[in-house]
């Protein structure tokens, strides 16, 4: 062999064993670490809407006054039930459109003050009259 490749060579082969003994350390360690980032993703702490984390009682009277303005300002979320179903979120995501707010489809409180207290009213196609 050549000087500079004999020299490469011999520079990068304790490279290759460290490396490897590492990898065995690190492999576990990784993986425990991408399990933990996996658990705590699908915890209720990081769930899509900041009411998903309320009581079942408050969460549904949220859902219910949403339903009940939405329905009164013509954008038809359904039966006032208390229950996030699809005909609600979509009522909530064309509110909001309309009304030039962020778009996630969530019923907060700041949606439920938007509606009921904001000036001028943001009316839907289905307005009753």
């Amino acid at each position: 062999m050549e000087g500079w490749a004999r020299l490469f060579q011999h520079a990068a082969t304790p490279t290759i064993r460290s490396n490897r003994s590492m990898n065995r350390r690190l492999l576990p360690a990784l993986s425990g670490a991408m399990l933990c980032g996996t658990l705590l993703l699908a915890s209720p702490a990081f769930a899509a809407c900041e009411t998903d984390n309320l009581p079942d009682e408050m969460r549904r009277a949220y859902i219910s006054g949403a339903q009940e303005a939405l329905n009164e300002h013509g954008f038809n979320a359904g039966t006032v039930d208390g229950q996030m179903g699809p005909r609600t979120r979509s009522a909530i995501r064309a509110y909001q459109r309309a009304a030039k707010l962020p778009v996630d489809g969530c019923a907060t409180q700041g949606l439920l003050d938007h509606l009921n207290f904001s000036q001028p009213k943001v009316y839907g196609p289905n307005r009753p009259r």
